[in-house]
């Protein structure tokens, strides 16, 4: 008989499963540690990790997060910013950058004390002042400390001390001198010889702004401090009489000879010095002028020559130059090398300066008072010059005027 022997092995190994959990069970309970594994989790939980209207159900303690065992360090590129953000942002830092405006009370602040350390500006060369009703040059010179004789020197077109129009511009200076606008030939030492003062007290006038004695340019307005006043000639040549408020002497044409310039004739062409008459043999104009030399004009008046005339000497070697009005010699001299050369200058009645440029010599000195026709030197080359000639300027109340308009 065969009997089939069969063993029971499926209770056996259900309860050594249950047995074996059971134990894994309790010891978790007993210890409260977690499981763990060699191999990483897919994911962990967070610590704390809440939505909004939602109350987390993990344990915010005593949870241990699982990662994996080796871990990326490796920094990852900064993504590329867009455009339309960086152009915001490089707004905002513009913004940022611009300094803000200073309260009002710290802006005046600032101008006090700038104001405080900036240095005093230099005063003034001249004023104007305008004349009022009542008004006298001494009223006038008594109000700002002047003495009245600069304010006649300053302004020549004023004909009678005591009667002035009203609303008249008077030319006040800084002090006690004179204005002196530069012409072209002038040296700081000539300006200083003419008035009778150190170079060093026109330089050290502030307001003169020289700091060298070459640093004048033509047309420069400077202020010669305590400047000699040369008193107006109130004599005129005989024979001439004055138009009544005119103040410029006039003749009648018949007083003296009527030629012309360009005749060819030297005006009698002696080196020695004339006393009275004519030497240039010309009428005077109705301005009361005579021609100081006759000859052709080499150049005209104008744009290209605008101090004045020159009158050709080539066939005048040795002509006398006569004064082309009466008057007081204000300059004689010069520097025979350069500019003018050597030259003189007349201040006639009416404040009619004339002036005699690029002589040979000199026959006048300054102060002197001459008649019209009286010789002042003898025509010459000296100077800026190309050739022998006068240049001859007529310069009326401060102002270069066309000097064929003032003669015959």
């Amino acid at each position: 008989m065969r009997t089939d022997a069969r063993i029971p092995h499926r209770p056996y190994t259900h309860g050594l499963v249950l047995i074996v959990i059971s134990l894994i069970v309790g010891y978790a309970t007993i210890t409260g540690g977690a499981l763990r594994s060699k191999t990483p989790a897919f994911a962990a939980p967070v610590m704390g990790l809440s939505l909004p209207g939602v109350t987390s159900s993990i344990p915010a303690t005593g949870q241990s997060v699982l990662r994996g065992s080796a871990m990326n360090k490796t920094l990852l590129a900064d993504a590329p910013i867009p455009a339309k953000q960086r152009q915001v942002a490089d707004q905002l830092v513009a913004i940022a950058a611009t300094p803000t405006t200073q309260p009002q009370a710290v802006q005046e602040d600032a101008v006090v004390r700038a104001a405080s350390v900036a240095p005093t500006p230099d005063p003034p060369r001249y004023t104007v002042y305008p004349v009022a009703e009542g008004d006298t040059v001494s009223s006038i010179a008594a109000r700002h400390n002047l003495s009245p004789e600069y304010v006649l020197a300053n302004n020549a077109d004023i004909r009678d001390s005591d009667f002035l129009k009203l609303g008249q511009s008077i030319l006040i200076p800084a002090g006690n001198g004179i204005l002196h606008e530069v012409r072209l030939g002038d040296t700081l030492s000539a300006i200083a010889t003419r008035y009778d003062v150190p170079v060093s007290d026109i330089t050290g006038f502030a307001t003169n702004h020289i700091a060298t004695a070459d640093d004048i340019t033509e047309a420069q307005l400077v202020f010669v401090p305590n400047a000699k006043v040369v008193a107006r000639p109130t004599a005129v040549a005989a024979g001439a009489t004055v138009t009544a408020g005119a103040g410029t002497p006039t003749a009648d044409a018949t007083s003296e000879p009527t030629d012309t310039p360009g005749s060819g004739n030297s005006g009698g062409g002696s080196s020695g010095r004339r006393s009275g008459g004519s030497s240039s043999g010309g009428a005077r104009s109705s301005n009361g002028l005579i021609w100081p030399v006759r000859g052709p004009i080499s150049s005209y008046y104008g744009p290209s020559h605008p101090l004045g005339i020159d009158i050709d000497g080539f066939n005048l070697a040795g002509a006398s130059i006569a004064a082309a009005t009466s008057g007081t010699v204000v300059f004689a001299g010069g520097n025979a090398c350069c500019s003018y050369g050597l030259y003189v200058v007349v201040m006639g009645p009416g404040g009619i300066e004339t002036l005699y440029g690029h002589l040979n010599s000199i026959s006048v000195s300054q102060g002197e008072s001459v008649s019209q026709g009286e010789e002042l030197g003898i025509i010459g080359n000296t100077g800026y010059s190309t050739g022998r000639h006068l240049h001859f300027e007529v310069i009326a109340n401060g102002t270069r005027v066309d000097p064929q308009s003032y003669l015959p």
